[in-house]
């Protein structure tokens, strides 16, 4: 099959285009002919060497993907071929001590398709069973490849760490993002007002159809937490969504009522900041990390997406053969929603 994997970690130039084995699957999984990937910062982070990487070469990439079931081991029961699924690509041990308690979100062995297995920028992958999902004949591929992770990501910060509510405002970092626009998309679900940033005024836009209420361009109004007090009625956020990191972080603290919350999922902008403990002490703020995600929280949120309220937000898309050029854009940040890569 054709493939796009890595033997050693560098540029772009590292990724290699060309023929892998076809993978089979063991008893307990189910092979996918990948029909589309999607790129993720986690890619860049896997092909460079950056933070977690592959144990052993070569790897295929690829974490988020969707497709039809053309084939199972023995012990796989409720699919059959044809079905048309996408995949949750934490896998868990369910041996440990967190998985036996239902906290599959601190697995102490969990693997990560496309960085410690093999992922979806194939033709063809292989992944457990209890992590594909069946999703409707009206969601189209690509945009069931652009969903995974971002959304995944995006419901455990909005719904399950932050528990949003109704009555509240909440900001969403870099709306224009996969995880920006998948939260705008939750928190309009949820009936909060939103207000969002971006580094353009043409994904503000799209951060508005999308259905946030106002958004800031950060690039010319950097210092914005005034702008997030004039926005809403004079009053600060009592949430905010942060996949930015450093370069935000100060007015992200200025932008927060007492006893606001924060909730970190991305450091792009870089993970090193000053605080000013006063603000804590003096507004009691609640300083979360977004931290893993649980099978549970998964299929509540395919309930949602099955029903046609959420959507994934396709940017621009690139055939198997051309994942550098994909690379290319994603560090550029010229492009907004998911890159998507488009398979067999």
């Amino acid at each position: 099959m054709k493939a796009v994997y890595i033997t050693e970690f560098g540029g772009i130039d590292k990724l290699v285009y060309g023929d892998m084995p076809d993978p089979q699957p063991e008893s307990n999984e189910v092979i996918i002919n990948v029909k589309a990937s999607a790129l993720n910062h986690l890619d860049l982070g896997v092909r460079s060497g950056r933070g977690r990487v592959p144990g052993n070469f070569p790897r295929i990439l690829g974490c988020d993907m969707s497709g039809e079931i053309v084939g199972f081991g023995k012990e796989v029961s409720g699919f059959k071929p044809g079905d048309r699924v996408l995949v949750d690509n934490r896998v868990k041990c369910d041996k440990c001590r967190y998985c036996i308690l239902g906290e599959d979100q601190f697995c102490s062995n969990q693997m990560r398709i496309g960085v410690d297995l093999d992922g979806g920028h194939a033709e063809f992958c292989v992944v457990p069973a209890v992590n594909v999902h069946k999703i409707s004949d009206d969601i189209g591929f690509e945009e069931a490849a652009a969903m995974p992770l971002a959304f995944h990501t995006a419901w455990q910060c909005v719904v399950v760490k932050g528990d949003l509510k109704p009555w509240e405002t909440i900001l969403i970092q870099a709306g224009g993002s996969g995880v920006g626009s998948a939260a705008i998309q939750i928190a309009k679900r949820i009936g909060a007002k939103i207000i969002t940033t971006a580094s353009t005024d043409e994904k503000i836009d799209q951060a508005i159809r999308l259905g946030a209420h106002y958004g800031i361009n950060y690039t010319t109004n950097p210092d914005f937490s005034n702008s997030v007090r004039d926005m809403n009625s004079g009053r600060l956020v009592d949430m905010i969504l942060d996949v930015v990191g450093a370069a935000v972080w100060q007015q992200n603290l200025l932008s927060l009522k007492a006893g606001g919350r924060l909730v970190i999922t991305g450091t792009t902008s870089g993970s090193s900041a000053d605080i000013d403990l006063s603000l804590l002490s003096g507004r009691p703020l609640t300083l979360m990390g977004s931290g893993g995600r649980t099978r549970r929280s998964f299929v509540d949120m395919m309930e949602v997406i099955n029903r046609g309220e959420l959507h994934g937000v396709v940017g621009a898309v690139f055939s198997l053969d051309k994942v550098g050029e994909a690379h290319e854009l994603m560090e550029s940040r010229k492009f907004s929603g998911k890159i998507v890569i488009t398979g067999s």
